[in-house]
């Protein structure tokens, strides 16, 4: 009898690890406790590498697309994507437990997508990927309010169920979008 293996590629392997990864850091934002999060937003520190995680992203882009001059043209409108989606978040005049929860929700939706992606890629059968990733991410958030129902220094919301699960859908087709573009650019460049 062939043993059946957990995962199809080693692609697939790490985005799922890079998954468990993020839900670590969500869980154990739990237990941090209210202090040093207060510590963390009397001191502006949140808001400051927030800032400086977008410039970095748009940094790396835009070098790295300076390598080839034929995608140079598709990674500016990466980093026009990023830019956008981060004033977006500046705009929407979001606290930053909301902007945090955007970032983790919609990365952590996004690794899920991809590794399913990368699954069916692989002949497992997958059926439609962006609702699952949504769901099971939407469904972690869900977890994590419900787990600080229990905790006396964390407030249960039902809002931020309902952003954890929009963050998990704006993660994901924000990715299915940045992935037809590439497929556009693509086809743009072999002609």
């Amino acid at each position: 009898m062939k043993k059946r293996k957990i995962f199809t590629s080693k692609r697939e392997r790490k985005l799922w690890t890079w998954a468990l990864v993020v839900c670590i850091a969500i869980y154990a934002t739990l237990f941090l406790g209210g202090q040093f999060i207060d510590y963390m937003v009397e001191r502006r520190i949140i808001e400051q590498s927030t800032f400086y995680f977008f410039l970095v992203l748009i940094l790396a882009f835009i070098f790295s697309g300076l390598k080839s001059s034929r995608k140079r043209l598709e990674y500016w409108i990466y980093a026009g994507v990023i830019a956008v989606y981060g004033t977006a978040l500046l705009r929407m005049d979001l606290t930053i437990t909301e902007c945090s929860h955007m970032i983790e929700y919609g990365l952590l939706s996004i690794l899920i997508y991809e590794a399913l992606v990368e699954r069916g890629l692989n002949g497992a059968n997958i059926k439609l990927p962006i609702i699952t990733s949504i769901v099971a991410a939407g469904t972690i958030g869900l977890l994590d309010e419900c787990i600080q129902y229990f905790l006396s220094y964390r407030v249960f919301d039902i809002v931020d169920i309902g952003f954890n699960y929009l963050a998990s859908a704006l993660g994901v087709l924000i990715n299915y979008g940045v992935s037809k573009l590439q497929q556009i650019f693509t086809n743009w460049n072999r002609k």
